[in-house]
């Protein structure tokens, strides 16, 4: 999930295994950063990258090592956006200090997608 303001993204292509939803801009913000403890970077980057995982989908398949697989891939997301922020000349840092329900409030996520991380983008200070 992207949360943005005054960024164009596009959409992705192809069909993919998971919808994966196109960038949004949203009334989130305000709620974003008061579920990130206040976190100023969230409220303040131009675009927040809010990592989410399904559980459920995948123990279907993996079974009790789901959540450590999500959590691996997690991993393997955030080293992607910090190496390719880097590339473009942006900052960015993984922040993990939120509470989950009301990360899923603010952006309206489903109940089944759990919010594992969030990234604020933007130009460094």
């Amino acid at each position: 999930w992207l949360l943005h303001r005054h960024v164009r993204a596009p959409r992705p292509r192809g069909a993919g295994a998971h919808p994966r939803p196109g960038p949004r801009r949203g009334p989130g913000r305000r709620p974003l950063c008061a579920a990130a403890l206040g976190q100023a970077c969230i409220e303040d980057a131009p675009a927040v990258l809010v990592i989410a995982g399904v559980i459920e989908r995948t123990a279907r398949k993996y079974g009790r090592r789901a959540r450590r697989y999500v959590q691996i891939e997690v991993g393997h997301v955030a080293q992607n956006v910090y190496l390719q922020a880097a590339a473009d000349g942006l900052a960015t840092v993984i922040v993990g200090a939120f509470d989950d329900g009301g990360v899923q409030r603010a952006l309206g996520l489903p109940s089944d997608h759990e919010p594992l991380a969030l990234m604020p983008l933007g130009r460094g200070q």
